[in-house]
């Protein structure tokens, strides 16, 4: 019998499942209690109360925590790659950076979900945006690897592909939010200090911005999981 105990693509299972269970828990319960709008709230309002709050931060903090790991693990696989690729020490040094970028993300999403928007807006909104955008670069880097190295994968492609463009969608619907704060005679970062409530009437760019939010998180879950078969038989 083959031993899992240790095993990166093991390690892989527990932090997509977990994460994306985490996320859905998450939002059964803070929608349920009639907290939180059932459609559509931004991830970030969601656990400002008890349950939700330890088991969002938990849940997450294992999964990112997970991918921590991983991260190391991707940056020997990528090596062993690139010696054979042409240009070696660019991709090395890319490899090098890219290892940075993915672990700084990932230490920042553990006080992203351990450090809730309404308690403390400004660190919360900060290591979020260094999440996003650092798992986005990650992700295409290494499907850019794999590519060269001839083992793509659709499905990872287009989830990258997906993760930049809701990305992108974001930060326009968070703009034109924020162009419609201003007509409303409130302040641009008004929703820093103030998030939506169930009570409050959204309109169609913070809806849409949500939407977008939970787009890309489930386009990341979906690219991490392709790795599933590039991790089969390491050991961590």
């Amino acid at each position: 019998m083959r031993n899992n105990k240790n095993s990166a693509q093991r390690l892989l299972e527990i932090s997509v499942f977990l994460g994306l269970g985490t996320i859905i828990i998450t939002y059964i319960i803070s929608t349920t209690s009639g907290r939180v709008a059932p459609f559509i709230p931004i991830i970030s309002e969601m656990p400002f109360n008890e349950p939700e709050s330890s088991i969002f931060g938990a849940g997450l903090g294992v999964s990112i925590f997970s991918f921590l790991i991983l991260a190391q693990v991707f940056h020997s696989i990528f090596n062993e790659i690139i010696t054979n690729l042409e240009n070696k020490e660019i991709w090395r040094k890319r490899n090098d950076i890219i290892r940075i970028i993915a672990s700084i993300g990932a230490i920042c999403g553990i006080i992203t979900v351990n450090f809730n928007w309404n308690n403390f807006p400004i660190l919360h909104g900060i290591t979020a945006f260094i999440l996003f955008t650092s798992f986005l670069i990650w992700g295409t880097f290494a499907n850019k690897i794999f590519e060269l190295s001839g083992q793509k994968n659709k499905i990872r492609k287009y989830a990258v592909y997906a993760g930049w463009f809701f990305y992108i969608a974001m930060i326009i619907f968070n703009g034109l939010d924020g162009q419609q704060l201003i007509s409303e005679d409130k302040d641009l970062f008004y929703r820093m200090d103030n998030p939506p409530t169930v009570d409050d009437e959204r309109n169609i760019y913070l809806n849409l911005m949500a939407l977008c939010e939970w787009c890309m998180v489930f386009s990341f879950y979906t690219g991490a999981i392709t790795y599933r078969k590039d991790l089969e038989g390491i050991q961590i």
